[in-house]
């Protein structure tokens, strides 16, 4: 299955065990994901949008309306900063 997101053009991304560094390149700034920032990011380039919620919710032990409307906006976030892209 296609993943969700992609990381934008231009971004490069290192996967640490449970963190994430993006950054635009070359300019940068170096941005750092940790926890449920990491997680969101991971799923979000992992998998299928349809299910992104669901992943994520069941990884952080929390019911999917607990947390779709925060990781809808972290996602826009990203997205706006130019980090992320749809697929």
């Amino acid at each position: 299955m296609s993943p969700a997101y992609l990381p934008a053009e231009a971004v490069g991304v290192i996967q640490d065990g449970d963190s994430v560094y993006v950054a635009n390149l070359p300019r940068g700034p170096i941005v750092v994901l940790e926890g449920t920032a990491a997680l969101v990011w991971k799923a979000a380039c992992s998998g299928p949008a349809d299910t992104l919620a669901e992943r994520v919710a069941a990884a952080v032990g929390e019911d999917v309306a607990a947390i779709e409307t925060g990781m809808a906006e972290f996602i826009a976030d990203l997205v706006e900063r130019g980090l992320l892209a749809a697929a």
